[in-house]
């Protein structure tokens, strides 16, 4: 395996600590009640990037099992903040799963994605301002090119995790296609029930990553299918869309709100350190529910041709426009993908470690 002297300082580069002061004592690993033999960490990663196995970090799903609970870092002698040692790593494989190499940009660069939202924005929003035409329409086209850009977008990312997870460290092409391994991943995605694993189940921060994640995911579906035509509607308070728009709209803000509160007070572990790209995802999803719930609100109380809402619509397009461009692909948004997916592929490691597992040889892979 060769060696990258320079591993450990690029991994601190996305946000990592005082990670050089750990002297691999085993505490972190000890405390921990999520690390198991066929998913140890934090200790084993540290010792990687400190002795620069890149090729072990790569193609390392066990950053992804981490739910941050704060032990680590809490009872770490040396204060070195292992927990954060392993979010950064987050960050790495994502930049490293991105075939576009702009996570690598912006994680490294602190608010730059954030200054470029802002300036997307209001370039955006000059945009449908300036439309003279059928609005209603365009913001249609609009929404439904969405998820042909987050397929894209999300199809690399999968493809890129699995060749560093899967085909480069076993050889060649390796699945599952049993049903307890497939159900599990669809069990953890949507309720990332592992977080009750923790010494200290943090249920307020569960509860909150929950309604964030049901709040958004309705909202990909609102708008991803177009399911809501302000300009051309009149939707009833109780209405079927309505009642998806109140409860996505106010998850979004509740579990966002939380977020932030416990990002501003520091009241957690896994809330004292927050890089740039962490306030920009929480900000954004607040902005989408709110901006959704007001153009609703005014839809149902004042109608479709009101001058408000018109405006209301406008910018909430805009939000949903920069969001999806710049935001979604780049931000911690899509570790809601990687988790279920380091479940399934830990399975999948499983099985070939048995020679289960359906293969694939691949010529030239290592």
């Amino acid at each position: 395996m060769k060696v990258n002297p320079e591993l450990i300082d690029e991994i601190k580069k996305y946000g990592a600590f005082d990670i050089s002061a750990c002297f691999n004592c085993g505490n972190c690993t000890a405390v921990c009640p999520l690390s198991k033999e066929d998913a140890s960490f934090p200790r084993k990663l540290i010792r990687a990037g400190h002795v620069g196995m890149e090729e072990m970090v790569s193609s390392a799903i066990e950053p992804w099992h981490c739910y941050y609970c704060g032990e680590c870092s809490s009872t770490c002698p040396r204060e070195a903040q292992p927990g954060e040692y392993m979010m950064a790593l987050r960050r790495y494989l994502i930049a490293k799963y991105d075939i576009t190499g702009l996570s690598k940009v912006f994680y490294k660069t602190g608010w730059l994605q954030t200054w470029l939202t802002a300036g997307l924005f209001a370039a955006v929003l000059w945009l449908y301002n300036s439309y003279t035409g059928d609005f209603g329409a365009l913001a249609g086209k609009i929404e439904m090119a969405f998820p042909v850009y987050v397929t894209i977008a999300l199809g690399g990312y999968v493809l890129n995790m699995y060749r560093y997870a899967i085909v480069k460290p076993l050889g060649g092409i390796k699945a599952t296609f049993k049903p307890t391994p497939i159900i599990e991943t669809f069990i953890h995605g949507f309720t990332q029930k592992n977080i009750n694993g923790c010494e200290e189940p943090d249920l307020v921060r569960w509860i909150s990553h929950l309604l964030v994640m049901s709040g958004y995911t309705l909202t990909l579906v609102i708008s991803n299918l177009h399911l809501l035509e302000p300009l051309n509607r009149l939707y009833g308070a109780f209405s079927p869309v309505s009642l998806l728009v109140w409860y996505a709209g106010l998850a979004i803000i509740v579990g966002g709100g939380s977020m932030s509160l416990r990002r501003i007070f520091k009241s957690s572990e896994s809330s004292k350190f927050s890089h740039p790209s962490d306030w920009l995802f929480v900000v954004m999803m607040f902005l989408i529910g709110a901006s959704m719930l007001a153009t609703q609100y005014v839809n149902v109380t004042q109608g479709p041709a009101s001058p408000l809402l018109a405006a209301l619509y406008r910018v909430n397009i805009a939000i949903e426009t920069v969001w999806i461009i710049l935001v979604v692909p780049f931000t911690k948004w899509i570790h809601i993908f990687f988790r279920p997916l380091a479940v399934y592929f830990q399975h999948v490691k499983k099985e070939a470690a048995a020679g289960t597992a359906f293969t694939l040889q691949l010529g030239g892979s290592k």
